[in-house]
């Protein structure tokens, strides 16, 4: 038997993986911020030299395109990687906008089994089958203090 110490103890509470665009990055922090308060463990996509550089096309003159898209990659694999540690995924889409990368993230979220959430309903009818609730940040606080 394992000292008392050593017994595997369930959290308190869920880790939710944000995911959404880099032009909704200051917003999901905002929100994120305020769940962490409350005591949750919030997890937001990090912005990349390359995206949010002082001068995006300076990178570009600068780097090839090998270069540009393996830093790419590494960034979206380490946010896969956030998903697979997180207990609930919540799509930041702000106005219904979900672009390519967001995609990816909900299937990959979809193969692990996490429970999905989204800020807005989504526009395509295939994936809003996927998605458990349609919650504001507002509401997903309350729901998330009472699961």
């Amino acid at each position: 038997m394992l000292p008392y110490n050593m017994v595997p103890q369930k959290s308190s509470s869920s880790t939710i993986c944000f995911c959404g665009s880099f032009k909704f990055y200051h917003q999901m922090e905002n929100v994120a911020a305020k769940l962490r308060s409350a005591g949750f463990k919030v997890i937001v996509p990090q912005p990349s030299h390359i995206r949010h550089g002082a001068n995006p096309q300076m990178l570009k003159d600068k780097y090839d395109m090998s270069t540009l898209t393996k830093w790419e990659g590494q960034g979206a694999f380490s946010h896969l990687e956030n998903i697979r540690r997180s207990d609930i995924v919540y799509i930041f889409n702000k106005n219904s906008y979900l672009g390519p990368a967001v995609t990816v993230e909900i299937g990959f979220a979809l193969a692990l089994k996490k429970k999905l959430f989204s800020y807005a309903k989504i526009a395509d009818i295939t994936v809003t089958n996927f998605i458990e609730k349609v919650l504001s940040p507002s509401q997903l606080l309350k729901y998330l203090k009472t699961i």
